[in-house]
């Protein structure tokens, strides 16, 4: 392209400015400066070229656009949101997490959706700031793990308060000691009720939790033995959702899904879009493997993680 001369410079910046400050279009400045608007379109272009316009996006939010875009092309994610975080404590990472995943539930759900959810720590600070959501209802994916406050349960309770919809819970373990009593429990009026409503879920909101290094409700549930601990972590265990068990390589171990009172990894894989919130040190790898499992289609997490993520 032919350098402008410094006339053609200023004129292409008056010209810039008027139309991408003060929004005329071409026509309009075609009009007010008496040239064509083919030939202002012209010095747009070249404005453009020879950098006398740049452009840049920045986020109004907390939301690493750059990163976020990056992080869905490498793993073709339908959607990657990445959050900056003050810092990785694990609370902090919790609340922001939750809070942005919040957020765009509130943006994505409607009244014809039925949202499916797990328990976990991101996913209850998620129900805590929680204030809009469609009349959606909501069902429970697994039986209760950790803490009182941090149940599927309780989780379930808060989101459809703010749904204003019946809740779908299960009140049961995660896992059990043996198939026969996770059999009874799966029997159970309420809880047979409740899998009823995993084919109708189109949007699940669920936690990765960690095996290795541990940081899940699951590996620290008593019904685990140590034994079985060993052995899952042996054949590669790398992450959970829904105690569906994963590998690095995304493959699923199946050997204590009968023990488990949750949805199975087949019904997970039938719901039309699934989204892990997940990050901290603890979980980049356990997220990686998620990823590879092919079991979810988007992500919420932080930009340490999102980088941790990225091919080098």
């Amino acid at each position: 392209m032919t350098p402008l001369g410094p006339d053609a410079l200023v004129r292409a910046a008056y010209i810039a400015q008027q139309h991408f400050i003060e929004g005329k279009t071409r026509i309009e400045i075609a009009e007010a400066t008496g040239l064509s608007r083919f030939k202002v379109g012209r010095l747009l272009d070249q404005a453009i070229a020879m950098g006398v316009v740049k452009f840049e996006i920045a986020s109004p939010s907390s939301i690493d656009l750059e990163l976020s875009v990056e992080l869905q092309k490498a793993y073709r994610l339908d959607r990657a949101v990445v959050v900056n975080l003050p810092s990785q404590t694990p609370d902090i990472v919790q609340q922001h997490l939750g809070s942005t995943a919040a957020d765009l539930l509130s943006e994505i759900l409607t009244d014809d959706d039925v949202l499916g959810l797990t328990s976990g720590r991101t996913v209850n600070a998620l129900a805590r700031a929680l204030r809009f959501l469609p009349r959606c209802e909501v069902v429970q994916l697994a039986g209760i793990a950790g803490p009182i406050q941090e149940t599927g349960v309780e989780t379930i309770r808060r989101v459809s308060a703010v749904a204003g919809a019946k809740p779908w819970t299960i009140y049961a373990p995660l896992i059990v000691s043996d198939a026969a009593t996770a059999e009874g429990l799966r029997r159970q009026r309420d809880i047979q009720a409740t899998f009823e409503q995993f084919d109708r879920v189109t949007v699940a909101v669920v936690a990765v939790g960690s095996w290795s290094p541990a940081d899940s409700q699951m590996v620290e549930n008593p019904a685990l033995e140590e034994h079985d601990r060993d052995s899952l972590v042996a054949q590669g265990v790398r992450a959970e959702v829904c105690a569906t068990l994963i590998t690095d390589e995304g493959q699923i171990i199946h050997d204590v899904d009968e023990r488990c009172v949750a949805i199975s990894e087949a019904q997970l894989r039938r719901i039309p879009h699934v989204i892990a919130v997940a990050g901290g040190k603890l979980k980049t790898a356990a997220v990686r493997a998620v990823l590879a499992s092919g079991l979810v289609h988007s992500l919420v997490t932080d930009a340490d993680t999102a980088r941790s993520l990225l091919p080098k």
